[in-house]
């Protein structure tokens, strides 16, 4: 039976390697990415605990507000609109939510290219079969010396030459700048009124806030369309196994694509972690494939070698 494994953070963590979204906390505590992180995510009346919404920091992205961050940074227009601090000000926390983003994950997850691997956490693969990696870490190399060829690294890895991929996944800011004045419909007293409330650089400043949205997505459709040889060649897949992945909808695209690659009547396996978490993945894996006899779900630790692999 051909197989596909899809291979999401779970798989790292049964590994007990450092690549909780809790350690990455801890690790980025004192950084400008997680001052801008808790300030302008943190207070979602969803969440209870500030872990509670850094473990689910992915999905986070998407609550961005620009109308915080311009009254956040308001101070420095107000002491003097005609300096570019108030627009500095503004980029700079567009980059920690982004770029900085990326360099604090990048900086946290390194170590764990060359952690140990606890003994009896071991699990039993196919060799031969393909995987779809949604990790950033060398695991499946280094731990079951998979062939690179049969490993789609869909997100990036740490050693790539390119960023790693993480964002939410909204649609592209729709945002458009007001359109220029129509001078002639108005008098000289009324254009007066309005150039003494306009400020250029005020203007500038919401328009670069609005960037957040699209530097911040996960662009699935180009992370599919770099990988499509990969991806479209999954056509005799008979069965999907998902190892580690929570199925959210931030990722949806990828397992809607996937369950049109791969063959009819192709059986889906996933795990999970917690019997209290057994039913949002269930619901999650029906809201891909639509037939619950070609579904299944286990534990991880049901598929656990008592030694090394060979």
């Amino acid at each position: 039976m051909k197989t596909l494994y899809v291979i999401g953070n779970g798989f790292d963590l049964h590994h007990r390697l450092p690549t909780s979204y809790g350690g990455f906390k801890e690790f980025a505590k004192y950084s400008p990415f997680a001052r801008a992180f808790e300030r302008y995510f943190a207070f979602s009346s969803r969440y209870k605990t500030l872990d509670e919404v850094w473990n689910e920091l992915e999905q986070n992205l998407s609550e961005f507000s620009v109308d915080e961050l311009i009254d956040h940074k308001t101070d420095y227009y107000d002491d003097d609109p005609h300096e570019d601090q108030f627009n500095y000000e503004v980029d700079t926390e567009i980059d920690n939510l982004t770029v900085g983003l990326v360099k604090m994950l990048h900086d946290y997850l390194t170590p764990a290219e060359k952690h140990p691997i606890c003994a009896g956490t071991y699990l039993k693969l196919d060799h031969d079969a393909r995987f779809i990696n949604f990790n950033y870490t060398n695991t499946l190399q280094r731990i079951y010396q998979i062939p690179p060829a049969n490993i789609c690294h869909i997100h990036g890895t740490l050693s790539g030459p390119t960023p790693l991929v993480i964002g939410h996944g909204l649609e592209h800011s729709e945002y458009e700048p007001p359109k220029p004045i129509d001078e002639s419909l108005y008098t000289d007293e009324q254009l007066s009124d309005m150039f003494d409330s306009f400020s250029q650089k005020y203007q500038d400043a919401v328009e670069s806030a609005h960037r957040y949205y699209n530097l911040s997505i996960k662009d699935t459709q180009s992370c599919i369309a770099l990988h499509h040889v990969f991806l479209y060649a999954l056509h005799d897949i008979e069965r999907v196994v998902v190892l580690g992945h929570s199925l959210e909808e931030v990722d949806y695209p990828y397992f809607e694509l996937l369950n049109e690659l791969v063959r009819p009547g192709c059986f889906w396996q996933a795990s999970y972690y917690g019997e209290e978490n057994s039913p949002k993945i269930w619901d999650n894996l029906e809201r891909i494939v639509s037939d619950v006899t070609r579904m299944g779900l286990f534990e991880m630790s049901e598929l656990t070698l008592h030694q090394a692999p060979r």
